[in-house]
């Protein structure tokens, strides 16, 4: 039978193969493969730990240095608006600088202006005063306040055309003012004067808190008359 003869084939390749004896791995032996095999597998688990660690120290090192780019392109962004702002501050100063000049040369020239507008009034006032009959005429009388109880007057004295001699006499002023209803009368103080053409005058007074002045008075006398050459009046300050 087929199956008979298998195993007839199969006792005789048996029986003519040599025999090979194959040493009992006892206890110690399988403990000793475990550990060689436990040793190798923690090799390999470091190896790989140790590649992976490398490998993120790389990415991370690559991904710091973009950073550390990016920072010091920023910080040159930085650098060059401060610069730039610190040229626009500067150029805000010399603008404010120059501004600043040019006020302070309006300024000098509205006051020069206002210098001249006064000397052309002042001499228009001397041509208008032409009396050759009189020594001497007031051509100007005023009296303005400036704050606090305080008055400022200005006086203009003009000689009569032609005249050569120079003026001498006294001057007397005294201004009329209400005070809780009542009319009070302040005196100011004589003045000497001596002038050739014209003289200008002022001064300055103080009247009692809330005192409104009613009249100012100017006179001109001679050194040897009572009676005034000339006098001017201004009513109501």
């Amino acid at each position: 039978m087929p199956i008979k003869r298998f195993y007839r084939l199969q006792r005789a390749r048996l029986m003519a193969a040599p025999l090979s004896l194959q040493p009992v791995i006892g206890w110690r032996g399988r403990l000793l493969r475990i550990t060689v095999l436990f040793c190798m597998a923690m090799i390999f688990l470091g190896l790989g730990a140790y590649v992976g660690y490398q490998y993120a120290l790389n990415r991370n090192a690559v991904y710091l240095a973009e950073k550390m780019q990016r920072l010091a392109s920023q910080t040159e962004q930085l650098g060059a608006g401060q610069a730039k702002l610190q040229l626009l501050e500067q150029q805000i100063k010399v603008g404010q600088g120059e501004r600043d000049g040019l006020i302070q040369a309006l300024s000098t020239a509205q006051s020069e202006l206002a210098a001249k507008q006064e000397a052309l009034s002042f001499f228009e006032s001397l041509l208008q005063s032409n009396d050759r009959n009189r020594a001497v005429s007031f051509s100007a009388c005023e009296l303005q306040s400036v704050g606090g109880g305080h008055w400022r007057y200005r006086l203009l004295l003009v000689q009569g055309t032609d005249r050569s001699t120079e003026f001498a006499g006294r001057l007397q002023a005294s201004v009329q003012y209400q005070e809780h209803g009542k009319r009070q009368n302040m005196q100011i103080e004589p003045l000497q004067v001596k002038f050739s053409h014209y003289l200008r005058q002022e001064g300055e007074l103080t009247l009692p808190a809330g005192a409104l002045p009613q009249l100012f008075e100017a006179r001109i006398f001679t050194d040897n008359n009572k009676q005034a050459v000339a006098s001017c009046q201004k009513k109501g300050g």
